[in-house]
């Protein structure tokens, strides 16, 4: 059987990266050959591009590029890190900018599958329809821990089309409660709930991909949020005053150089950041993936608003 898979797969982001791998890694242990659609629209890369190659214009722009030039080589690493993940972990289709190109592409699997992550989540600003498999003509389609966001309800607008979309899947599935729900009330059809596609995997098979040596001598905390969050600094400020053990910090906000006790490390892709949380003290996080990745590695960790959060709700609940 011939699959492929539509998700968040390009994002700079460990958990997107990492999620989609995990998904073709198992879809192929069981046998499917799997190809992921290698989408990637104009707004997306201008999202996650080279803080020195920003497309943007302006005052704002400008000032983050001035901040970040002492990092500008770190952060060079960090883009060619991710990049290089990409092309030498994941199987990839030819790569397409819109919805309109797949339409004309005329795809032929046995199976499409809209993959894990809050791909259904239509408030990001590289959403895109494609996620919702309007462009397959032949085919059945499902879907497998798809996520509509830490606050569906309020973030999935037009929704209308999404019921017209999601009516056509054979299957669905999702990896939060709220969202299992939003799909069985839109559409009638029943809907399973699911593990994230990283908890299909053991730590042993993760590993296998890690340098087995710490990069980081030493305990230290492990501080991730993929935006710049007050609280989620804050709170790792506090615990390191407790504590006496230091804070790593691996996302560029400008906002975070104003934590001076915050180390930051800047150069780390998706192996660099498993190998990060795998050897830290304690994670202080309000990344989903970065939450069930301590709970796989037996971790300490705080999971910052993780109760007003769907996705991560969901999970701490249940465990």
């Amino acid at each position: 059987m011939t699959t492929a898979t539509i998700t968040f797969h390009a994002p700079h982001n460990y958990g997107s990266m990492l999620q989609a791998y995990a998904l073709q890694y198992i879809l192929g242990r069981l046998g499917f050959d799997n190809e992921i659609i290698n989408l990637r629209t104009p707004r997306q890369r201008a999202m996650y591009g080279p803080v020195s190659h920003c497309p943007e214009s302006g005052v704002k722009s400008l000032i983050r590029r001035v901040i970040a030039a002492p990092f500008m080589g770190e952060l060079k690493k960090r883009y060619d890190l991710f990049e290089s993940f990409l092309q030498d972990n994941l199987k990839l289709t030819k790569e397409y900018k819109s919805l309109e190109e797949l339409k004309r592409a005329d795809l032929r699997y046995d199976c499409f599958i809209s993959g894990g992550d809050q791909i259904w989540n239509t408030a990001p600003v590289d959403f895109d329809w494609s996620y919702y498999l309007p462009f397959v003509k032949e085919g059945k389609r499902i879907s497998y821990a798809v996520s509509m966001g830490p606050r569906s309800r309020e973030q999935v607008t037009e929704r209308e089309t999404v019921r017209k979309y999601l009516s056509a899947y054979d299957h669905i599935s999702a990896r939060e409660e709220e969202t299992r729900k939003l799909v069985e009330e839109l559409t009638g059809k029943k809907a399973e709930l699911v593990l994230d596609p990283v908890l299909l995997l053991e730590p042993e098979e993760w590993d296998k991909h890690l340098d087995p040596n710490p990069i980081i001598k030493g305990d230290y905390i492990l501080l991730y949020t993929p935006g710049f969050n007050k609280e989620t600094f804050d709170t790792a400020s506090e615990i390191r005053r407790i504590t006496h053990l230091p804070v790593i910090n691996t996302i560029f906000k400008p906002q975070s150089l104003l934590y001076p006790n915050i180390k930051h490390k800047f150069d780390v892709g998706p192996w660099e950041f498993l190998n990060l949380l795998k050897y830290s003290k304690m994670v202080v996080s309000g990344s989903y993936h970065a939450v069930i990745f301590s709970m796989l590695y037996d971790k300490d960790f705080i999971a910052v608003n993780g109760a007003r959060d769907n996705r991560m709700r969901t999970m701490l609940e249940n465990t």
